[in-house]
C-alpha cells in the first residue's frame, strides 16, 4: 500500500467524507507554524470573544468572575504588545453570553453584553445592551437596549457584525412566542430577530429573519459591504434541526437558504451551532451534526454570498463540534473545531480547499473543555495570522494561539 493509502487509514477517524467521499491528502498535511500568546488577564477568565478594529488589530474580550460579579474586559494587540486591559461593564452574577467588543468603520468601538434579567419568571430571560466608545474604550456611552419592549431575549444567543457608515447589526433568538402564559401564543416557536443600529445610535425596527428556529444553538453573523449573512440551526416539522443561512440587509428582505440537508432529527436543541465567514472571493460555513448518531464536523463553500452552497466537505466523523470557519485569500478555508481523542477533546485546525484537499492540520490543544458558558471556541484572522481562543478549565483562564496561515 502506498503512503497515501496508509495515511488515509490512519486519519479515517478524523477526516472523512469530502465533497464526494473522504477528504483528500496529496501528502501528510503540514502543521501550522503556531505560538501561544499570554493574555493580560487576572484571576479567573472565561467567556472569550475575538474580533478586530477597523484598521485590523486583534481585539480579545473576556469575563473575569469572582463568584458574585462578572467584569467584561478587553485588550487590543498593538505593535508593541497588548494594550492595557479596560473594563466595559461589571454586573452582578453571570453574563449569559460572552461580551463582544468590535471595531466600527470610523475607528470607534462597539460593545455588547447580555446580563440576565433579575427576578424574571423565565430563568433564560436576558437583556442585550450596546455601548459605543470614541476614546478607545476609556469611556462608554449610555447603554442601549436596541429592541422593543415585547422582545424576550433567549440567553446566550446573540451575534453581531459591523457595517459601513459606523453601523452595527445585532441578531438574537427571541422567545416572545414560546411562552406558556395566557399572554403568549403557546406555539413554542423561537424566532430569529435582528436590528441595525445606525451611526447616531438609533435602532431600526425589528426584523424577523426566521419564524421558527432551534432555540439553544447560537447564531453567527458576518457582513460583506451591505450584505449580511446569518447562519443558524433551523427547526422544521418532525424536529429536523439542520443548518440554514439567511441573507439580509439593513432594510430587511431576508432570504433563507438551506446549507445542507443533514436530516438531524432530535427532540431538543444540541447547543452546538455553526459559523460563517464572508470575503469578496467567497463565503464558507462550518457546522456540527449528529444526524446518524456520530458527531461530524462539516464545511461548505458558497460562490454567491450564501445564496447557494456547494456539497459539504466532512472534516471529522468523531467530533464534539463547536466549529469555526475563515475564508483565506487563496480561496481555501481555515476550520477549527473540537474533535475527540479517547476521553479528552482536541482543538483541531485544518486548512481545506474547495475540492476537499487538506494541506495543513494542527492539534492546538488536548485536554478538557469547560461547559457553558465557556465551551465555545473563538477564531479570527488578522493579516497573515489566525488567532484561536479557548478556555482552559484546569488553569481557569482564556488561552490564545496564533497560527501563520498565509
Amino acid at each position: 500500500m502506498n503512503n497515501i493509502g496508509i495515511l488515509s487509514k490512519l486519519v479515517a477517524g478524523l477526516f472523512l467524507c469530502g465533497l464526494h467521499g473522504q477528504a483528500s491528502f496529496a501528502k501528510p498535511p503540514h502543521p501550522f507554524s503556531a505560538r501561544e500568546l499570554s493574555l493580560p488577564t487576572t484571576g479567573i477568565s472565561q467567556q472569550h470573544h475575538l474580533a478586530q478594529t477597523a484598521d485590523g488589530q486583534l481585539i480579545v474580550s473576556w469575563v473575569e468572575a469572582d463568584g458574585e460579579t462578572s467584569t467584561a474586559k478587553f485588550t487590543i494587540l498593538e505593535k508593541q504588545g497588548w494594550s492595557l486591559p479596560l473594563t466595559v461593564v461589571k454586573v452582578d452574577g453571570k453574563l449569559a453570553d460572552p461580551p463582544v467588543v468590535l471595531g466600527l468603520s470610523d475607528g470607534s468601538l462597539a460593545a455588547a453584553w447580555m446580563p440576565y434579567i433579575k427576578d424574571a419568571p423565565d430563568r433564560y430571560a436576558a437583556d442585550i445592551y450596546l455601548a459605543r466608545s470614541i476614546d478607545g474604550g476609556l469611556t462608554w456611552s449610555t447603554p442601549l437596549k436596541p429592541y422593543a419592549d415585547a422582545a424576550r431575549i433567549y440567553d446566550a444567543q446573540m451575534s453581531l457584525a459591523a457595517l459601513p457608515d459606523t453601523r452595527i447589526a445585532l441578531v438574537w433568538t427571541d422567545m416572545r412566542n414560546a411562552g406558556h402564559g395566557p399572554e403568549h401564543k403557546q406555539d413554542n416557536r423561537f424566532q430569529l430577530m435582528a436590528t441595525v443600529v445606525d451611526k447616531n445610535w438609533r435602532a431600526s425596527p425589528e426584523i424577523i429573519l426566521d419564524n421558527d428556529v432551534c432555540s439553544c444553538c447560537r447564531s453567527f453573523t458576518d457582513a460583506q459591504g451591505e450584505q449580511l449573512v446569518t447562519v443558524y440551526r433551523d427547526h422544521a416539522a418532525g424536529e429536523i434541526r439542520d443548518i440554514s443561512a439567511v441573507r439580509w440587509q439593513a432594510a430587511g428582505n431576508p432570504r433563507i437558504a438551506g446549507v445542507h440537508a443533514d436530516g438531524w432529527v432530535i427532540g431538543g436543541c444540541p447547543s452546538n451551532g455553526q459559523s460563517v465567514d464572508m470575503a469578496t472571493h467567497g463565503t464558507v460555513v462550518a457546522w456540527f451534526t449528529a444526524a446518524d448518531g456520530k458527531g461530524r464536523v462539516k464545511t461548505a463553500f458558497s460562490n454567491d454570498g450564501g445564496a447557494h452552497f456547494e456539497l459539504p466537505i466532512e472534516l471529522d466523523a468523531n467530533a464534539s463540534g463547536y466549529a469555526n470557519a475563515l475564508m483565506l485569500d487563496d480561496g481555501s478555508a481555515l476550520v477549527s473545531w473540537r474533535g475527540r481523542n479517547g476521553p479528552e477533546d482536541e482543538l483541531r485546525v485544518a486548512k481545506v480547499t474547495k475540492s476537499g484537499l487538506v494541506s495543513r492540520q494542527t492539534t492546538v490543544y488536548r485536554g478538557g473543555f469547560p461547559k457553558w458558558p465557556s465551551k465555545y471556541l473563538g477564531m479570527v484572522r488578522v493579516g497573515k495570522e489566525a488567532y484561536v481562543a479557548w478556555t482552559d478549565p484546569v488553569h481557569k483562564k482564556v488561552r490564545l494561539m496564533a497560527l501563520t496561515v498565509e
